[in-house]
């Protein structure tokens, strides 16, 4: 279906979509669940559907196999909420989307006591992603796509511990750049 669908048929990518909806919702509610205390609007299926319209555009479904797509979904996913983060932020200054960090990783507050934002996450993903490719997956992975560690190491095919490693490395940076 991937392959029909990246060959440009609308078919293909409608079923692609409803045979991982379930997944998509999952990763949907990952990144909206701590937005929703935080004043977040944004609901599980229209985060869905508009991820949905952004990998429908013809140049936005590259994905060559399940977890490839559920990756790109969960960037895209991560791209709408930013995108409407800074939309809220340029109408009402200091309103930003928090995000929900995972257990052992809470950056420090800065000198107003504000802890960062999913803008200031986005920013520092984008240095790691130069620095990394696979560190910054491994963290949109993580953060966005609310999955484990060893749901991660099968989708990125790697080992635990590599996966361990590159996990603290990656917190290292993204501490550092947040602080």
């Amino acid at each position: 279906m991937l392959q029909a669908s990246r060959a440009g048929d609308a078919t293909a990518l409608d079923q692609v979509f409803a045979a991982l909806y379930n997944d998509l919702k999952h990763l949907a509610r990952a990144q909206l669940s701590h937005g929703r205390r935080q004043g977040q609007t944004l609901q599980t299926t229209a985060l869905v559907h508009e991820a949905y319209m952004r990998l429908a555009e013809p140049s936005g479904l590259a994905a060559e196999d399940r977890a490839h797509f559920l990756n790109l979904a969960a960037r895209v996913m991560r791209h709408v909420i930013v995108d409407l983060a800074r939309r809220r932020d340029a109408l009402k200054r200091g309103i930003e989307l928090r995000v929900s960090w995972p257990e052992g990783f809470e950056p420090a507050a800065d000198e107003k006591g504000c802890e960062p934002t999913a803008i200031a996450l986005h920013d520092a993903l984008g240095k790691l992603e130069l620095e990394s490719p696979r560190l910054a997956q491994l963290v949109e992975l993580r953060f966005f796509g609310g999955l484990a560690l060893t749901e991660i190491a099968g989708i990125l095919d790697v080992s635990d511990r590599t996966l361990k490693r590159d996990w603290r490395r990656a917190r290292a940076f993204l501490l550092a750049e947040l602080s």
